[in-house]
């Protein structure tokens, strides 16, 4: 019996001082595979550049589906296919970060948008080079760019921190095109695509004199997304908060310190536009609807915030492997709606270009 005694208050203790420790591993796990990058831009830059690119989609577990690959815009891309662009590279002030860039000019003193691509992807991914097209056949200039950890830009350390650091690379090109093209802020805008439309909107909210942005498929909470994954995966979810935690120890990065949904809450007279598919489960339509709603509650007069949700599940088969996508799908399902919505909403808000001759 005094054996029993003195081993049941020895393991208590240890698994009282071992509890930490697993708290940590075990939300270290979490944040690791939820940050960790693809320096090889899941393929995309393989196959993909500016005057030829392909849409290839991936499987969701999705029950609605409203389109056929083959009857999506992916089966004639041709006509957005560039014949020229320029090779760029941007120094981050203040960090030893090089980001690279494509852009194609028409005029410098023509409107301008920047394209932000999502997580594990880069700028050769269809998902911004279409409406980057788009934009530049309506006159715009554009830039598209790899975030660090991503594509051909430095690799920092290999972690995505939600935003939270990626958002002052946005903010570098968008200073970029002021001092290299003379470009007043007013005349800028930004078009940012699931990770990289909640960061695009993190930047919204610390620079007021970003002037426009178009959010597809955003996120409205990095806290929210990691719950979310974490139910759909069957796992507890108070490994949000031992997540979150990991992310601090690890890396310094406060994965929830910026939120896109605050700077919905800050639209002012400045200019917002957020779609997203009502199939999406990679991020769930109430984020883009939150997002809206915080928008259209804090736009001025002078301001705009507008919103367009809509059904554009996808049934494919691509590699011989068929599968659903339900992610950044309306510009693929809806191409002729997307982009006059697109373009019409940049033209008002950062001023329309001239034809194009």
């Amino acid at each position: 019996m005094s054996g029993w005694r003195r081993t049941v208050p020895a393991v208590l203790l240890f698994l009282i001082v071992s509890m930490p420790v697993v708290y940590y591993q075990a939300g270290n796990l979490v944040y690791t595979q939820a940050a960790a990058s693809n320096l090889e831009c899941s393929g995309h830059s393989e196959r993909n550049s500016p005057d030829e690119f392909s849409v290839e989609l991936w499987h969701e577990d999705v029950s609605v589906v409203t389109h056929q690959k083959n009857e999506t815009l992916a089966t004639n891309l041709e006509p957005l296919f560039f014949d020229s662009w320029d090779n760029i590279t941007v120094e981050m002030p203040e960090e030893s970060i090089t980001l690279t860039g494509w852009v194609m000019e028409h005029n410098a003193s023509q409107p301008w948008v920047i394209l932000v691509h999502g997580i594990r992807s880069c700028k050769a991914n269809h998902e911004v080079l279409i409406p980057a097209a788009w934009l530049h056949q309506a006159g715009f200039n554009v830039v598209l760019f790899d975030m660090r950890d991503h594509g051909d830009s430095t690799v920092e350390d290999g972690l995505v921190s939600a935003g939270q650091r990626e958002y002052r690379d946005i903010l570098a090109v968008w200073q970029w095109i002021q001092d290299e093209k003379d470009v007043p802020p007013e005349r800028i805008g930004a078009l940012g695509i699931s990770l990289g439309a909640g960061t695009l909107a993190i930047a919204f909210e610390q620079e007021p004199q970003f002037q426009s942005v178009f959010l597809d498929s955003p996120f409205s909470s990095m806290g929210t997304i990691i719950e979310e994954e974490l139910q759909f995966a069957g796992f507890p979810v108070f490994l949000t908060d031992a997540a979150i935690f990991a992310g601090k120890v690890s890396s310094g990065d406060n994965l929830v310190k910026y939120e896109p949904i605050n700077a919905m809450k800050a639209v002012g007279d400045r200019s917002v536009y957020i779609t997203q598919s009502l199939e999406d489960i990679r991020i769930n339509i109430h984020h883009g609807e939150s997002m809206c709603e915080a928008a259209q509650a804090s736009v001025a007069q002078d301001g705009i915030a507008e919103c367009w949700f809509e059904s554009s599940g996808v049934a494919h088969n691509d590699r011989d492997q068929e599968g659903i996508l339900s992610h950044i799908t309306l510009m693929l399902t809806q191409p002729d709606e997307y982009r006059d919505r697109m373009v019409s909403f940049f033209e008002q808000s950062i001023g329309q270009p001239d034809a194009v001759v």
